[in-house]
């Protein structure tokens, strides 16, 4: 009897070392996923450049065990507004097309790039990478935009501005005029830079494409004033965002009850003589009556900045 007890001790013991062998990676992810499934995720800090608006398109998120699409993006756009340059999110175990569409959203550059525009300037991205375990762990590494000594130097800047500019007496809508005329007759826009944009030819030097290009160096690309505008409009705490194209950028500020768009570059000309001149042509107007000044040039995605359709 005991010898047949210990032969079937051993056939047992063999059928589970080979059932374990043949399914260790399901076994391996199974443990895996359950053990991710129960951590913690705790969220992350605001920092000064924080800022509590919401949208249509993308959402504030405590959830970082994401159940679907909308889910990742929020945690995205959650972890770049509260100025972080690392964070770890998980899947749910019950999302089961996270993997896939975590490689399609990491790949996905202009979806990306639209995120940066509902967030700080200062706490947007200049690279982003990934990493996405088979588990459903995601780590996210954030090279920000701006340095620190970039940060410093723009905040006095405006700091200046508002205390030679700025009376408290003052609408908000004459002080963000007050810096819309301030940006145009202290720069010029970089005309030389654009072309060689359109031709593929830049290199990604200076810092026309920043807030410090109007502000410090008085040159600028549509993304350094949309930029300037927006870290200005954040100061007021006024809910705005940036909106891009695959040739433009422009602000659009939630103000006297509605959303209007706000476009510096075309209100700072180029002209023959290099002269500088100011305009007001596109400050804070409809979208109909964009559309009618330039069509072409301000078309945009809808499902990303559904707030600027009816304005």
């Amino acid at each position: 009897m005991k010898k047949i007890g210990s032969f079937l001790t051993v056939i047992i013991f063999c059928a589970l070392f080979i059932l374990g062998f043949t399914y260790r990676e399901d076994i391996v992810n199974y443990v895996m996923q359950t053990a991710l499934q129960n951590k913690e995720v705790t969220m992350p800090s605001e920092t000064s450049n924080y800022t509590n608006y919401e949208f249509a398109f993308i959402k504030e998120t405590d959830d970082f065990h994401v159940k679907d699409k909308q889910g990742i993006l929020n945690a995205i756009y959650t972890i770049l507004n509260h100025g972080m340059t690392s964070f770890t999110f998980y899947c749910d175990s019950s999302y089961n097309s996270c993997l896939e569409d975590l490689d399609s959203i990491s790949q996905d550059q202009i979806l990306l790039s639209t995120i940066n525009n509902f967030v700080s300037p200062y706490n947007s991205y200049e690279k982003i990478y990934f990493k996405i375990s088979s588990f459903g762990e995601v780590s996210i590494e954030i090279d920000k935009l701006y340095s620190d000594e970039e940060i410093k130097e723009v905040n006095e800047k405006i700091n200046e501005f508002e205390k030679n500019n700025i009376k408290d007496s003052m609408s908000v809508r004459d002080k963000i005029k007050a810096f819309h005329d301030y940006l145009i007759n202290n720069s010029l826009y970089d005309k030389e830079r654009a072309s060689l944009i359109e031709k593929g030819q830049d290199s990604g030097e200076g810092n026309s494409h920043k807030a410090t290009g109007p502000l410090i160096s008085g040159i600028a690309l549509c993304s350094g004033y949309s930029d300037a505008m927006k870290i200005y409009l954040d100061r007021l705490g006024i809910p705005n965002y940036k909106i891009s194209n695959n040739n433009h950028i422009w602000n659009l500020v939630y103000i006297d009850g509605k959303w209007l768009h706000l476009d510096l570059t075309w209100d700072d000309p180029v002209t023959s003589d290099g002269s500088n001149i100011l305009l007001d042509r596109f400050f804070l107007i409809t979208n109909s009556e964009l559309q009618k000044l330039d069509s072409s040039g301000h078309k945009f995605d809808e499902k990303y900045y559904p707030e600027a359709i009816n304005s």
